[in-house]
């Protein structure tokens, strides 16, 4: 059974198309429109998730979400995530050695869906290496 995948973005249409691409791959999608959303699913939920996670996003932005994951063992150990942006470029140097040392990799805006899908399986093959 492939993994599940969390799309977190604020954008509806953004969050419909990923939606619609991963399920045709294979992989169960849950959505979330912000981090705070995202953080109660990844908190509650007893899946294993590949979390999509958009940078910019209202109430609790990608970065936020990912100062709570750095915090919290649990998120770090059950979930795999992936940050989606289109300000790869302008990241500031400390996020990015956060994302290195988290193991979090980077999917650019506007994204190829064959960059979206190898980030997405290497993400759960790394997740389904690390069920207990």
């Amino acid at each position: 059974m492939s993994a599940a995948v969390l799309v977190v973005d604020d954008d509806d249409d953004i969050r419909e198309v990923l939606r619609a691409l991963l399920e045709d791959e294979g992989y169960a999608v849950e959505e979330a429109r912000h981090g705070e959303e995202a953080l109660r699913t990844l908190r509650s939920s007893p899946h294993h998730f590949v979390v999509l996670l958009d940078l910019r996003m209202p109430v609790l932005d990608g970065a936020a979400v990912i100062a709570a994951i750095a915090k919290e063992k649990a998120l770090r150990q059950r979930h795999a995530y992936i940050l989606a942006t289109a300000d790869n470029r302008t990241l500031p140097l400390s996020f990015v050695q956060q994302l290195t040392s988290l193991e979090i990799p980077v999917l650019s805006k506007p994204f190829e869906e064959r960059r979206l899908f190898a980030l997405v399986a290497a993400s759960a093959a790394r997740l389904t290496g690390h069920k207990h």
